[in-house]
């Protein structure tokens, strides 16, 4: 898990150093991550202010079942994103229970939102579930529109 938050600190870092680029409107900085940066990006989230939206894409649905440290720490770290957080997952990726409950832990007062998308299926095989490839380039046909509106929605306007 320290690994996990040091990641969420080096975006953080990232962050900091993007609002201090003269070509970035520093009010309008978002996180985004699929998987491992899924976790990180909720982990992120949780501890800043200052992003404007975020969009969690299967976080830690790979690891879920086999790690009850990721599930406490990822629903603890969800009750405190501040930020709109957009949170994906396909139907049959290694689970659904991670979204659902990243999801879940959010706070009533902060916009959030769960997406669980049909079975995606690859045209070849692979070794992880097909579904957590959702979110690789073979899928973005089938999510980008969500996570554009998303943005949109957030990131524009306050």
């Amino acid at each position: 898990m320290n690994r996990l938050l040091a990641e969420a600190d080096d975006v953080g870092a990232g962050a900091d150093y993007l609002k201090r680029q003269s070509f970035v409107d520093q009010r309008r900085v978002g996180v985004m991550g699929w998987s491992f940066g899924g976790i990180v990006t909720v982990l992120a989230a949780s501890r800043r202010t200052d992003f404007r939206a975020a969009i969690d894409q299967a976080a830690g649905a790979l690891s879920w079942k086999s790690s009850p440290e990721l599930q406490a720490l990822l629903r603890q770290s969800a009750g405190k994103v501040q930020a709109p957080l957009l949170t994906m997952v396909a139907e049959n990726d290694a689970t659904t229970a991670a979204a659902k409950t990243i999801d879940g832990a959010v706070r009533e007062t902060t916009s959030h939102k769960l997406i669980i998308y049909p079975p995606f299926r690859l045209p070849s095989p692979s070794a992880v579930p097909e579904g957590h490839m959702l979110f690789s380039a073979a899928g973005i046909a089938v999510w980008k529109g969500d996570a554009l509106a998303w943005l949109t929605q957030y990131m524009t306007g306050r």
